[in-house]
């Protein structure tokens, strides 16, 4: 088994990801100007999990409306950007497609990107700044100079290895998603996320799955009841648990955290697996084709 906390097991980040990592805090385009409210945000592709964390409404019929084209949205966006303006609401395209107003590179740690520039944008500054004071704090102990028994992130890539991820962020579930985005794009790993009715999904569907050989490990991603519901049903249904307790502040500033956290643990996953956690030439082949 490779070991994280020697040097040559990181030999496989080949475009040096673990930098963009530790750096991420802080960038991101900033905004030019002023925007008028009332505002609202629809976000694709890279966007998504920023639109949904940012706690803005998905339309409005004047103000501004930010639509976030991180790409795979297969013309929807710009259907929806073109009806927009249709009417009295100002239109400001983010992303890497042609002709945007505001140009953001592909990344897969453009969500945090995404959600900085929305908070600048529409005046949350205070909001930013919790956001970036969780992440600089879990990052303190994520690099890869913290050995395996300090690094939360380590210790949850090796519970992991050779295992499917099954996410549960009952707190706010949009990021259950994210992290399957994060385990698919960097980790190389296949994952699982619950349906709507997660816990009624847990008590059927993963009935003994665990006795016939399913590989699977649970991750509960924050805390409250239907955490502990969900790990009491689990314990007889999946391999393993991972509790991943939520840092103090804000639900947004707690999603974001954890979020950073898992990018981490996506990132140490592939080097376990001995392959490139940055973007094949497929997705990029991919991500122009929509």
């Amino acid at each position: 088994m490779r070991d994280l906390d020697r040097q040559e097991t990181y030999l496989a980040d080949r475009r040096g990801l673990a930098l963009e990592l530790r750096d991420l805090v802080g960038t991101g385009p900033v905004p030019a100007e002023t925007y008028p409210a009332p505002h609202a945000v629809l976000g694709y592709g890279e966007g998504w999990f920023a639109a949904q964390a940012s706690g803005l409404p998905d339309w409005t019929e004047e103000g501004t409306l930010f639509l976030l084209e991180g790409g795979y949205d297969l013309g929807e966006a710009a259907a929806l950007g073109i009806l927009a303006e249709s009417g009295r609401v100002r239109v400001v395209r983010v992303g890497f497609r042609e002709g945007v107003e505001v140009y953001l590179p592909p990344s897969p740690l453009s969500p945090y990107r995404y959600l900085r520039f929305l908070l600048l944008a529409t005046g949350q500054e205070g909001a930013l700044k919790e956001v970036d004071e969780a992440l600089l704090k879990e990052r303190r102990r994520l690099t890869p100079e913290v050995p395996l028994e300090e690094n939360p992130a380590k210790f949850l890539a090796y519970t992991l290895l050779e295992r499917l991820p099954v996410f549960y962020a009952p707190f706010f579930r949009p990021l259950e998603g994210a992290a399957q985005s994060l385990f698919a794009r960097m980790g190389k790993s296949l994952s699982l996320t619950p349906p709507f009715n997660a816990l009624e999904f847990f008590l059927t569907g993963l009935e003994a799955r665990h006795e016939q050989g399913d590989p699977l490990a649970a991750v509960l991603l924050g805390s409250g009841e239907a955490a502990g519901l969900a790990k009491e049903i689990l314990e007889t249904r999946v391999d393993a648990i991972a509790e991943v307790p939520p840092p103090e502040g804000s639900r947004l500033a707690q999603a974001m955290a954890l979020w950073y956290r898992l990018a981490w643990t996506a990132y140490y996953l592939a080097l376990l697996y001995g392959v490139d956690p940055s973007d094949p030439e497929t997705l990029e082949r991919l991500r122009e084709a929509t």
